[in-house]
């Protein structure tokens, strides 16, 4: 079993240096809570989070030996395991291409801990306004997302789903011909 411990660095003077110029700047200013812990080697390991109830998730995760994961190694685990069917044959597996063609490249690498509905809508109208996908790929992208990190709500990895409740792109209207029908000649 591995410590970690929480560090709160608001009382910090370089941190609050660091606020100080993302804030002059216009940026997002560095996140607030710091997990540190020794991995099995000894090296010191450390994760930035923004929030506390996120660090506490990480703490707990490092300490039953389930270091954080990258979204990219999530989407792995999730599409390891069979989907149920009761249909015979061989197993069949999650379809995880949309993730690998077009959400893994843009968040593959972040910790699957960070990642929050803004990243998720981000991604959705990032691919929206690009022009080269339809929306039904787009919403596939969504939905696979969403089952993904539903999985690792349910294995304990995730403390919540950040892309619940995003809605998917809705589908624009078909162009209803309104020609005008000639009118009948009473004679």
């Amino acid at each position: 079993m591995l410590h970690a411990r929480i560090e709160d660095r608001s009382k910090h003077a370089d941190y609050q240096q660091a606020v100080a110029r993302a804030r002059a700047a216009g940026r997002t200013p560095p996140t607030r809570y710091r997990v540190r812990w020794r991995d099995e080697s000894g090296h010191l390991r450390s994760l930035s989070l923004p929030t506390r109830h996120l660090a506490t998730a990480a703490q707990a995760d490092i300490a039953h030996g389930r270091p954080p994961l990258t979204l990219s190694r999530l989407v792995d685990l999730w599409s390891a395991l069979p989907v149920g069917s009761a249909r015979p044959g061989p197993p069949r597996f999650p379809n995880r291409r949309p993730l690998d063609l077009h959400a893994l490249p843009r968040l593959g690498g972040r910790l699957a801990i960070t990642i929050t509905r803004a990243d998720v809508e981000q991604l959705t109208s990032a691919l929206y306004a690009e022009g080269q996908l339809s929306i039904a790929t787009i919403n596939s992208v969504l939905a696979t997302l969403k089952r993904a990190l539903e999985f690792g709500v349910r294995e304990g990895y995730l403390p919540c789903n950040p892309a619940l409740g995003i809605r998917p792109i809705p589908r624009p209207a078909a162009p209803h011909e309104t020609a005008v029908k000639p009118a009948a000649n009473l004679q």
